[in-house]
């Protein structure tokens, strides 16, 4: 199955579709090494100079790694480059926020199913340590660190999901709400509700509750997503 040559146009970026596309239908693998660098000029028709900047941008993306002296492979490991590749462009486009709320709503009803049918013993003891720091946080008067913690649990969560796919999806797009999730917890009030959900997601875990997941996850988005509503009305979208 080799790649067809590649006609006019913008070289750089038919070269890294083809080898993206030549990835997608099984050619490639996660780790495997590609042609020589004569034999994919030869492959594609293209030149030495095309193909050496269609590698860097591959690399920059982090599907490709060159290892000098042995050869270009495609990446053994998912890398955060993909992902955040992807956020920033979030980032640069208009903010929307009913298409933001819906967002991080569809993943974190995703994670949190999943992480009820595959969390072990050992993530929800690591779930339980963070809730226990997070409180201790409060009662000292860190709402920084309080919130900085917060944040960590969903981070968790997405481990516990145990889908390496998901978590690096999650881990990626979370970038985007990071800051506005610290902002959560600034008042007693918040603090209690934001740990009366968390409490609510882990006994999920601990009951193995799929039934309860949408509803448990609309309830912890609560304050958030009235933050990011709030924002539409009086600045652009934030998201830190």
């Amino acid at each position: 199955m080799t790649m067809e040559p590649i006609p006019g146009g913008t070289v750089v970026d038919k070269i890294i579709h083809k080898i993206r596309d030549a990835i997608g239908r099984g050619r490639f693998a996660m780790g495997d090494k590609l042609p020589t660098e004569f034999e994919l000029m030869e492959e594609l028709h293209v030149s030495r100079n095309s193909l050496r900047e269609a590698m860097k941008i591959l690399t920059a993306m982090g599907i490709v790694e060159i290892k000098r002296g042995d050869g270009t492979y495609i990446c053994s490991e998912i890398r955060p480059n993909i992902m955040d590749f992807m956020v920033y462009s979030m980032l640069l486009e208009d903010s929307n926020p009913e298409e933001i709320i819906e967002l991080r709503q569809t993943l974190d009803e995703d994670v949190l199913e999943m992480a009820v049918l595959r969390a072990t013993d050992q993530d929800i003891q690591a779930l339980e340590e963070i809730m226990a720091q997070m409180r201790t946080c409060f009662t000292t008067g860190d709402l920084r660190g309080a919130s900085k913690v917060d944040y960590q649990f969903h981070m968790c969560l997405a481990t516990a999901s145990h889908n390496k796919f998901l978590s690096r999806i999650v881990t990626g797009v979370y970038g985007l709400f990071e800051g506005s999730i610290e902002n959560n917890i600034c008042s007693e009030a918040q603090f209690a509700k934001a740990d009366h959900h968390h409490q609510e997601m882990l006994d999920c875990l601990k009951d193995r509750d799929c039934t309860r997941v949408r509803q448990v996850v609309a309830d912890s988005l609560s304050i958030w997503k009235a933050n990011v509503e709030k924002s539409q009305h009086t600045a652009p979208i934030s998201f830190g």
